[in-house]
């Protein structure tokens, strides 16, 4: 009788040792229901994907979560502007993590996930091969990553959620029989609500160090001119030319560094919003410039720096509309509510003819012309005012958009 009590002891320690690791471990799940990112997605290489799976811009929402399960809705922008959404489901116990999009949340180096492989057709255990401290959409992230045959991906290590990964196809041909030659697909995380950035008086810390570089250089500059003309010092023409022309200097290479700055906001924590607001400051402070270049007859620095900034302000304006069409995600705060749609409105109404009165001052210049001033006259008033106009109207707008996510 003992004999078999202890045979039936045995075996169910046994038993329990065997089943003991797998009942006391369940994949971590770091998202919950309501939690969304976006990503912005870029294809290069030789070929096409497949018109089905052509997508630029993308957004993942979760949904309900239940232990390791759980579900997202996952909205596509495709190359030729239309959308589709479709609800993915996870397990993270089946391995079911859709092509790694969302892995098990809290993995250190050397640990595993389970993946039921959709696109090798075989389960394999992924390993992390690494780990790091990057700036992530404004806010320090520890950042894991892990590779096979043809990806590499990188996650947010908190949430498990991926934030940038590159994919390589090289002759492949799927389901459907369309070939692919030799194309990357990079994918980068562009907003989400899950982390807030490092902000300073709610601001983010490059916007507010560019603002408080440009108020100083707007009250600075005014007030030495005021104890210039205090104290009498004069300048000669070939000064003020060697004036004006140092601070010219001086404004296009500050441009120029901010535009060979990656703009991605994994490297550079500013939002679209931020970064206008930062350059409309620039474009508005070089304006005024040069409206003192005129007031004080420099009529040659006046144009130039006018020249300056009609054209970037055209280009740019231009960009945003090629690059970032009112459709796309980078739009969509502006019309979430009422108020916002009518603040870009209103900011329009003054913008679009601050853009074309400084069109009209510029074509108007004539080197040289001596009735270019009073040609130019009510062109250079009415693109000063407007300018000022359009930039109060746009700070504004910026608090109110930026009041309304926050509330």
């Amino acid at each position: 009788m003992k004999t078999k009590r202890l045979l039936t002891l045995s075996l169910f320690l046994c038993f329990s040792l065997l089943t003991l690791p797998t009942l006391a471990y369940e994949p971590s799940i770091g998202v919950k229901e309501g939690d969304w990112i976006e990503y912005n997605i870029s294809v290069s290489g030789k070929g096409s994907p497949p018109p089905t799976h052509d997508v630029r811009w993308m957004r993942i929402t979760v949904l309900e979560v239940d232990r390791a399960a759980f579900s997202i809705n996952l909205t596509a922008q495709y190359a030729n502007g239309t959308e589709g959404s479709a609800i993915w489901k996870f397990n993270f116990t089946e391995g079911n993590v859709g092509g790694w999009i969302i892995i098990p949340a809290s993995l250190g180096v050397g640990d595993t996930f389970f993946d039921s492989s959709i696109h090798n057709h075989k389960p394999v255990n992924v390993t992390i091969q690494g780990e790091s401290q990057k700036t992530v959409l404004g806010a320090a992230r520890v950042v894991t990553f892990g590779n096979d045959s043809f990806r590499h991906k990188e996650w947010d290590r908190a949430t498990g959620v991926f934030v940038g990964s590159s994919e390589t196809y090289r002759n492949v041909t799927n389901k459907d029989g369309w070939y692919i030659e030799d194309l990357t697909v990079t994918i980068e995380a562009a907003a989400t609500n899950m982390w807030n950035p490092k902000t300073i008086l709610g601001l983010n810390p490059t916007l507010f160090y560019g603002l408080i570089v440009g108020t100083a250089v707007a009250v600075l500059l005014p007030a030495a001119i005021l104890v210039a003309r205090r104290r009498k010092a004069t300048l000669s023409p070939k000064q003020k030319k060697i004036f004006g022309i140092i601070l010219l200097a001086a404004f296009v290479v500050t441009i120029g560094a901010i535009a060979i700055t990656p703009m991605s906001e994994s490297q550079v924590p500013l939002s679209f919003r931020e970064i206008n607001l930062l350059m409309q400051t620039m474009w508005t402070g070089l304006v005024l410039v040069s409206m003192w270049f005129r007031k004080k007859g420099n009529y040659i620095m006046h144009e130039i720096v006018m020249l300056v900034v009609v054209s970037a302000t055209v280009v740019s304006f231009s960009a945003v509309l090629v690059m970032t069409p009112p459709s796309s995600g980078s739009w969509g705060d502006y019309f979430s509510s009422t108020a916002n749609v009518v603040a870009v409105v209103v900011h329009s109404v003054v913008s679009v003819p601050a853009i074309a009165f400084g069109v009209w001052l510029v074509v108007l210049w004539r080197p040289n012309s001596a009735t270019y001033a009073a040609k130019s006259r009510r062109a250079a008033q009415l693109t000063a005012v407007f300018w000022v106009l359009s930039y109060v109207v746009g700070v504004l707008d910026f608090v109110l958009l930026r009041m309304t996510l926050i509330g």
